[in-house]
């Protein structure tokens, strides 16, 4: 005799199906070279919009970005222990993937930054993204994986959520 299943149990296998089928059309390729160059501007707006979304100021996003881009960015190329990775969907570039060491050295790996453009969310990129930063992490000895997410991406909260992030600290503002 077979066990009944709940309608919320189908719709979460009918959604885990869908998130496979997905995952199976994503591809993971390099981004480097003039393609690099090209990523930058555009990964770094996008960084600065958050920044002024998350509450800086115009003049702190800017820093930031600057600060960034000093940081991981030498003479234009992306530091040697980290990966970018552009995500490919159906043929299509539908993002990026930005993730390696948090400090020099270290064996705690981060994602720095991960990307779904509008057209394609909604997908299960994001989380295949997210299971593809796991498998290089861990690859290149990791023994965890860790990112920042502004509180207003309540979404992007909540895909982290599911896949086992857990907050490890949390910053508070109230405007005055």
């Amino acid at each position: 005799m077979s066990e009944a299943i709940t309608e919320t149990e189908s719709v979460a296998a009918d959604a885990a199906a869908d998130a496979a089928a997905d995952e199976r059309r994503v591809e993971f390729r390099p981004i480097t070279g003039d393609d690099l160059r090209m990523w930058l501007p555009e990964s770094m707006a996008y960084y600065e919009a958050a920044r002024l979304r998350a509450g800086d100021t115009p003049s702190e996003a800017k820093a930031a970005v600057e600060a960034s881009t000093n940081r991981f960015f030498t003479d234009g190329e992306l530091k040697p222990e980290h990966v970018l990775l552009a995500i490919i969907a159906d043929g299509e570039e539908a993002g990026w993937l930005w993730l390696g060491p948090w400090a020099e050295g270290g064996d705690a790996w981060w994602v720095w930054d991960v990307h779904v453009r509008e057209p394609f969310r909604r997908r299960g990129l994001g989380r295949a993204a997210m299971r593809h930063a796991e498998v290089v992490a861990r690859e290149h000895g990791s023994p965890t994986l860790g990112l920042n997410v502004f509180a207003y991406n309540v979404p992007a909260i909540e895909l982290y959520e599911s896949l086992g992030f857990e907050a490890a600290s949390l910053h508070m503002a109230k405007s005055i």
